[in-house]
């Protein structure tokens, strides 16, 4: 079977890519297995700013003009909802952080999102903060794993997913031509996440695993109207749910919930939160990070055709459409990446 593209992984990184394709009319088939990701465990917020510093994410105010409209696109397409824009309060620690607060956000790469008056008076039952937040604002959470599955299933019904597990052996590269099991193609997109380790065309990019857990809790009698950000996050999700995140560990890369992690949570989460809860669910999975903060896009040195998408990190649902956006215009449009972005930057 003939096919112009090829996309293998079906995470954030991998669904925005198809969609990046179908909203220019370009043919693909994406190849999924929908095991574990770091994707499936995301709680989905986006957010332009890096509240431990009070400092702007990479290109986050470019990064967040694409993504909501790209998302919005998707959500007319699929008619569902999964969006959801609603503000994040940083809770202040101490008083220097009240002061920091107020000069990070006269900044001119923060003032858009940073309302510049702290937040001194403000009460949240349920909800310990004696100094006070910072609202930030242009911020929410996308419902990652509605997004993935109503993906899955709108390009299946279209005969352009095959649920299958990837296997890098079967796949032959002939010039500009090149073929996985029945199929023919130009080229092909990896978007495979951690699983990039098992990838040979790609497996010598400085990728680092970062195992993230999540937590989801049940709090009767908390009603929250924003994400409340601290040294964990606490995020509405729906009823009386909500998700609690997340960890940061490079070292036990598996994909199993852990103690240590359950521990982390729950013992900042308790900082701050003073109800009763019921943990309900405990999830991990892990991220594909990379050393400089910054994905992986670009083709192989040897094979022009054989494309990475990949190292989107915990910022994928902000990244990723942005991303899906540049790599495309490169690919099809010979844009030159930039070079933050390129993986000839690894390249000698």
């Amino acid at each position: 079977m003939q096919v112009d593209n090829i996309i293998v992984g079906s995470g954030i990184s991998g669904c925005c890519l198809a969609w990046r394709f179908y909203f220019n009319s370009r043919s693909f088939v994406m190849i999924s297995d929908r095991l574990k990701s770091s994707s499936s465990v995301a709680a989905g917020v986006y957010n332009p700013t890096i509240l431990k510093r009070f400092t702007s994410v990479w290109k986050g105010e470019e990064q967040l003009d694409s993504a909501i409209p790209f998302y919005k696109k998707i959500e007319g397409e699929l008619n569902a909802k999964l969006l959801h824009p609603i503000s994040i309060y940083r809770r202040f620690h101490d008083k220097r952080e009240v002061v920091t607060w107020c000069k990070k956000s006269a900044k001119s790469d923060l003032s858009r999102f940073m309302v510049d008056q702290p937040l001194k008076n403000v009460q949240v039952h349920g909800i310990d903060a004696p100094h006070g937040f910072g609202e930030v604002t242009e911020t929410g959470w996308l419902d990652t794993v509605a997004f993935m599955a109503k993906t899955i299933e709108f390009f299946k019904s279209r005969n352009q997913v095959l649920l299958s597990s990837f296997d890098y052996d079967q796949l032959q590269v002939k010039g500009e031509s090149l073929s996985y099991n029945d199929f023919t193609s130009n080229q092909i997109f990896f978007a495979d996440g951690y699983r990039i380790t098992d990838n040979p065309y790609f497996n010598n990019l400085p990728i680092q695993g970062n195992k993230g857990e999540v937590l989801t809790i049940k709090v009767p009698g908390l009603k929250l109207d924003h994400i409340i950000k601290s040294s964990v996050f606490l995020m509405p999700y729906k009823d009386d749910l909500f998700w609690v995140g997340a960890t940061y560990d490079r070292h036990n890369l598996d994909y199993n919930a852990s103690a240590s992690g359950l521990e982390f949570l729950t013992s900042r989460l308790e900082r701050f939160l003073k109800l009763p809860y019921e943990i309900i669910d405990h999830k991990a999975g892990i991220r594909p990070t990379t050393q400089d903060r910054r994905p992986f896009l670009g083709s192989h040195a040897d094979h022009k055709n054989v494309i990475c998408f990949n190292g989107m990190g915990s910022r994928a649902v902000l990244m990723a459409p942005w991303a899906a956006s540049q790599l495309y215009d490169h690919v099809f449009h010979d844009k030159p990446l930039p070079p933050e972005i390129d993986i000839a930057r690894f390249q000698v």
